[in-house]
Parts: structure tokens; sequence; C-alpha cells
């Protein structure tokens, strides 16, 4: 897995602009096809009444916070969508990612917010490993961010849906709420590809021999 690559994960691109990320607020009962040559994701929170959805103005991801009481502890939920690097991943380059790009993506962060909050904290791996999810090629990360006194758990799936890359972020002090979370939220995702893009008409055939 290139540098280049690993620098795209950490930081998820912005999306094509045939890629698509709903909050639960913008579902309908009635669902358009997507136009020829284009991807839809629809995601929306598995109880709805228990969630509370924000767009980012800046970014094309939506955040999902449970409601005050409703969760066990505090959780948030981030989807995001991306152009995928590649429509069909190779095994050992997912393996990698899984075992050492993730990881050190994970640790990389941690250090610059060290850096800006002047606080020691400790990250330890507990899960990293390639699967699938709705039959797409994924890869799943479990970090741990520990402090003195307090830990916080996030949990990282990249699912690779042909020409898009979704990227799911739980994070919560209660790590089986967040793997409840991550697993809740992936299991009711959509995705919809549309027909392939008309092609256009064959190239006239250039008249063979002398043209006089």
């Amino acid at each position: 897995m290139s540098h280049r690559l690993a620098s795209h994960l950490a930081s998820v691109a912005a999306v094509a602009c045939s890629l698509c990320v709903a909050p639960a607020a913008a579902q309908t009962d009635e669902k358009a096809a997507p136009k020829s040559g284009t991807f839809q994701l629809r995601a929306k929170a598995p109880e709805k009444d228990k969630w509370i959805a924000k767009r980012d103005g800046n970014n094309p991801r939506t955040f999902y916070d449970c409601k005050p009481l409703a969760c066990a502890d505090r959780v948030r939920v981030t989807i995001s969508a991306s152009k995928s690097p590649t429509r069909s991943p190779d095994p050992q380059a997912l393996e990698k990612l899984a075992k050492v790009d993730l990881p050190k993506a994970a640790r990389a962060a941690n250090a610059a917010r060290e850096i800006m909050s002047d606080g020691a904290e400790t990250v330890e791996t507990v899960l990293s490993e390639t699967t699938k999810f709705h039959g797409y090629p994924a890869v799943i990360n479990e970090t741990k961010y520990s402090k003195t006194n307090s830990a916080i758990y996030r949990g990282t799936v990249l699912i690779f849906a042909g020409p898009a890359m979704i990227r799911v972020e739980a994070t919560s002090p209660d790590q089986a709420l967040m793997k409840k979370s991550l697993d809740d939220f992936i299991r009711v995702m959509e995705f919809e590809q549309g027909p392939p893009a008309p092609q256009g008409p064959p190239a006239p055939k250039k008249p063979s021999g002398n043209v006089i």
C-alpha cells in the first residue's frame, strides 16, 4: 500500500459527485433509482428515534449521536464516502492495509492530538483484519485510546463497494456499545449502482487504401 493511499485513507478525500451519503432525515419511502454510471449509498440510523443526525457542511459525511439516556453511554457514529482507489482491491494489499497502514494512521493521529493537548495517551490496536460487508471486501480496525483514568474505543470499517469507499466509524467509552453501534449501522446500509453509462457512437472507420 503506497504512502499516497495511506494518506488518502487517513484523511478521507472529497467524495466524487456521483456518490451520495444521506442522513436519516433525508430518507423517503420512494427510492429514486440511481442514474446511469452512478453509485448511491443510503445510510440511516437503525433506530431513528435514538439518534440525532447531522451533516458536515464542508465534507461528505454524516454524524449520528445517540440521544441522552437513549444509550448506555456516549456514542457517535460517522459515515462518509469517497472515490475508491480501485474497484477490485488486491487481497494482499487489504491485509497490509489492515495490519500495517490503519494501525499506523491511528498512532500518527494520536501523536498529533498529544501535541495539541499536551497529554500522554496510549494507543492499543485491539483488532485489525480483513472481512466482508454486504458482499464487498472490507477491513475493520478497533483501537483503544487510554489515559490514566479513562479509555475511548474507536471502531473503523472501510468498505470497498465498487467505485466507492465507504468509511464507518463508531466511538464510545463503552467497547460493547461501540461494536454494536458499528454493526447496527452497517447492517441497515443500502448500496445501489446505476446501469452502465451509455456509450457514444463508434468512431467511423477510416477507409483503407489510397484515397483519391
